[in-house]
This record gives structure tokens, C-alpha cells and sequence, in this order.
């Protein structure tokens, strides 16, 4: 028992463990991927403020920068088709280049507005937006790109096209000029966000395989818990029928011995009388052969619940073959105390058992040993207890006689 105690608070302390390097395993993998896929949409971020910052680079601006500087809506036709060429090419150079455009902010009547310069996007005329156009789906973020004139990338932005990720950067020839340009760039986010989970997929399978081993191991566990509870039970069961009686539940002839010795130890140590009642029920045999078996069991057992509920603590009543009980009782402070109970065992078995809606009756002759007077090893006082028991018997039944040597 203290074996199993000590395993289980084992096993239960481990499997908190468990608990908690599982949670904690979850908490770092989370962490971790949030970290993976923040860095990398940071360089990918980066990548496309680079590769918008090539584009405006490799145009050459030069011939446009005059009308550029005083007034972007006077650029002429020619200039913006060699304008949209020259930026589809360099947007086809990119597979996640979706639209290209060069914006401009006009400020009229003290209200700024973002316009379209050109927008150089593949896309039919009825989808372009043209010269001169207003943007009116224009953030706060690229509001704030063109005032502060610097390249930024926001995103994800949601407009009618779709959803996009956008780099702004300024062009060289217009930054210090009242007209400033800024040259956008959008990409689709699916791509985007699937080249993040690309990048993130390692950390959470990772987490995925660690988090499997540990619930593997909390299965394991489980079952060398269930297994070790198995265990127990049947050590338990088999410890059961050891010492207990298979029909009434009470303790058997070994379970009797070992408490008699321990119970004779201590009453010579404190000099206390010990007695054994041996009780046989009278008539019982009749009983079996009128009503059979089943009903004589039933009886058996009504009559050891009996004898139960008028034992102390420390008594113990066991059945140790057919219809024969002994009584063990300790620690009594002198002879009366003894007959007093069984007095109390002899009107109790007196009284009618209903059994199976059948009122039948039996008595109960006692025999007694005492130590010690009679005895000091279990097996002698059982014997003369069962002694005195058949003297009980030839005097008349349902009734006790102390054991005489004579």
C-alpha cells in the first residue's frame, strides 16, 4: 500500500511536469513563430522598399523633371506612354509586381489631395486610374509618406483591386520640388503571407513534433497509472480473499489468527483479559434442508451483519466454516464485561430473520476462552472456545459456557 502511495504521488508529480512543459512548449513555439514571421515580413518589407528604390533608379527622370517640378498635369501624352513602357517592363521583371503608379500630391483651396500621375498597371483602360485622377482610397500612412517625403511600405491595405502590401518611394528629381512624386508599387498579400508561412512552417512543426512527443509521454503515464491502479485493485482483490469471507464479508480464520496474535502481544504487555467467543447457530442445518441453500447463505449473512453492529472498534467477529463464528475481544477490563456481551450475541441471534418474505429463527450456543486463563497462542484458544461451545450445546442451547479444564 505505501509502495503504491508512494508511486502515485511519483507519477502524479511527474505528470504536472508534463503539464507544464507542454504549456510552456506552446508558449515558446508561439513566441517563436511570432518571431520568424515578423522578421521575416521586416525583410521582406525591406526587399520591396529595395526593389521599388531599382526602379525609380534605373528610369532616367531627367527629360520629365522640368514639368514634374511646376506642374505634373501638363506632362504630355508621349511623355507618359514612354513613362508607361519603360515601368511595365521594369514591374514585369518581378512576378509579384502587380500594379506600378506615380502618385503626386496637389494642393488646392487649402485641401491636399493624392492624385494619380500615371497609373502603369496591365490593366484595361475602364480599370486604370488616369491623369489627374484623385486617390480617394489613399491612407493615413501614404498621406503621411508624401508629407514627410520618405519611402515607406504599408499594408495590408484593402481597396476595391483587392488586398495589397504597397512600397512608396520618392523620385530623386522631385523631392525638394513643390510638386512632389512618389512611385507605388503593390503586391498581391496572398503571396506575401504565404512566403511568411513558408518561413514559419519549420517552428510550428517543430513545436507540433515536440508537443506530440510530450502528450506521448502523458499518455504513457496515464497508462502506467491505470495499469499500477489495475494493480492495486487486484492485489487488493486478492488480499480480500485472503483474509475475508467470500459469502459474509467478515474477516476468515488467518485474518482472525494475525489479529489474536497481535491482540495477545498487547494484552500481555498491559495485562488486559482477551476472551474468544465460538458460536455455532443452533437449528441451522434445518434450515437448509427446508428452505436450501440460498436462503441458509442469506441467513449467514444477516446474522454476521448482526454480529457486527454490536462489536467495539477493536473487536473482530470472523466465520470460520459452515454456520461457526468466533468473536475476538480484547482489552477487557474484567469477566462481566464478557458475559454482558454475549448476553447481547445470544437475544440478538434470538430474534427472527426475514428472509425472502420468511420469518425463520435459530439461537446461537457460545462457547468462551480467556486469556489468560485458558491459554496464550491463538490456536488453543480457538480450541477450547470450540470446546465449550459443544458443553453450550448439551446444556440446552442458545446459551454460553466458559471453557473448563476439567
Amino acid at each position: 500500500m505505501l509502495e503504491f502511495i508512494k508511486v502515485k504521488l511519483i507519477q502524479d508529480h511527474a505528470r504536472h511536469w508534463y503539464w507544464v512543459l507542454f504549456l510552456l512548449t506552446l508558449l515558446i513555439g508561439a513566441l517563436f513563430t511570432y518571431y520568424v514571421a515578423k522578421a521575416q515580413d521586416a525583410e521582406m518589407r525591406e526587399n520591396l522598399i529595395t526593389y521599388a528604390t531599382t526602379i525609380e533608379k534605373s528610369i532616367d527622370w531627367r527629360p520629365y523633371a522640368a514639368i514634374l517640378n511646376t506642374n505634373p498635369d501638363q506632362l504630355k501624352e508621349a511623355d507618359l506612354a514612354e513613362l508607361e513602357a519603360q515601368l511595365n517592363s521594369a514591374c514585369k521583371a518581378n512576378k509579384d509586381c502587380h500594379f506600378i503608379y506615380l502618385l503626386y500630391q496637389d494642393k488646392q483651396l487649402n485641401k491636399t489631395n493624392v492624385k494619380f500621375l500615371l497609373d502603369a498597371s496591365p490593366q484595361p483602360p475602364s480599370e486604370i486610374s488616369h491623369l489627374g485622377e484623385v486617390f480617394v482610397e489613399a491612407s493615413k500612412a501614404l498621406r503621411h509618406g508624401l508629407h514627410r517625403r520618405k519611402a515607406l511600405v504599408e499594408g495590408p491595405v484593402t481597396d476595391h483591386w483587392g488586398t495589397w502590401v504597397s512600397a512608396h518611394v520618392p523620385l530623386g528629381v522631385t523631392v525638394k520640388t513643390p510638386h512632389f512624386v512618389m512611385l507605388g508599387i503593390d503586391v498581391a498579400v496572398n503571396n506575401w503571407n504565404t512566403r511568411i508561412f513558408k518561413k514559419t512552417i519549420v517552428p510550428i512543426i517543430s513545436t507540433l513534433i515536440f508537443s506530440g512527443i510530450l502528450l506521448g509521454f502523458m499518455y504513457q503515464n496515464r497508462v502506467r497509472e491505470k495499469l499500477l491502479a489495475q494493480l492495486f485493485n487486484s492485489q487488493s482483490a486478492l488480499s480480500e480473499l485472503a483474509n475475508n469471507d467470500a459469502l459474509t464479508g467478515l474477516a476468515n480464520r488467518r485474518l482472525l489468527e494475525d489479529r489474536m496474535t497481535q491482540a495477545l502481544k498487547e494484552a500481555s504487555r498491559a495485562h488486559n483479559i482477551l476472551a474468544v467467543l465460538f458460536l455455532d447457530l443452533d437449528y441451522f442445518k434445518a434450515v437448509n434442508d427446508t428452505h436450501g441453500h440460498v436462503i441458509g447463505d442469506q441467513l449467514l449473512k444477516k446474522a454476521g451483519e448482526r454480529l457486527t453492529i454490536l462489536l467495539r472498534a477493536e473487536d473482530t467477529v470472523a466465520r470460520i466454516g459452515g454456520d461457526e463464528f468466533v468473536i475476538l475481544l480484547p482489552k477487557l477490563k474484567d469477566e462481566q464485561q464478557l458475559i454482558a456481551m454475549a448476553e447481547k450475541v445470544i437475544n440478538e441471534l434470538a430474534q427472527p430473520f426475514n428472509i425472502a418474505g420468511q420469518i425463520l429463527r435459530v439461537g446461537v450456543s457460545i462457547g468462551i476462552a480467556l486469556y489468560p486463563e485458558h491459554g496464550d497462542n491463538p490456536s488453543k484458544l480457538i480450541k477450547f472456545a470450540d470446546d465449550a461451545m459443544y458443553v453450550a450445546k448439551r446444556l440446552g442451547r442458545n446459551c454460553y459456557h466458559v471453557y473448563q479444564p476439567d
